[in-house]
């Protein structure tokens, strides 16, 4: 799955993490103005973990500026082919035991 094709799974978890219309935005607005800060896209790279059963590291996570970003991220984990998850918390909640 190419990142073109991750663009609408991230918009929906988005939207449904942070309670955005989507309506509102597109894969391009920043997270910055949808009111998502540092914090919050740590709770968004945890929520992408869990969906898509992945590891990604929490290095990261400042290239995590909009829908597109994430999508494309998330896509070269999985070429790189993207650590399973161990069962349980995804892995920068187990690393750094966020909550």
């Amino acid at each position: 799955m190419a990142a073109e094709e991750h663009v609408e799974k991230i918009k929906a978890i988005v939207c449904e993490t942070f309670g955005v219309d989507p309506a509102t935005i597109d894969e391009t607005t920043p997270f910055a103005d949808m009111g998502v800060d540092s914090r919050r896209r740590v709770r968004l790279l945890a929520t992408v973990e869990v969906e898509f059963g992945i590891d990604i590291d929490l290095d990261e996570l400042d290239r995590l500026v909009d829908i597109r970003s994430a999508a494309q991220l998330l896509d070269e984990t999985i070429e790189a082919g993207g650590k399973p998850r161990k069962r349980g918390l995804p892995g920068l909640l187990r690393r750094h035991r966020l909550s």
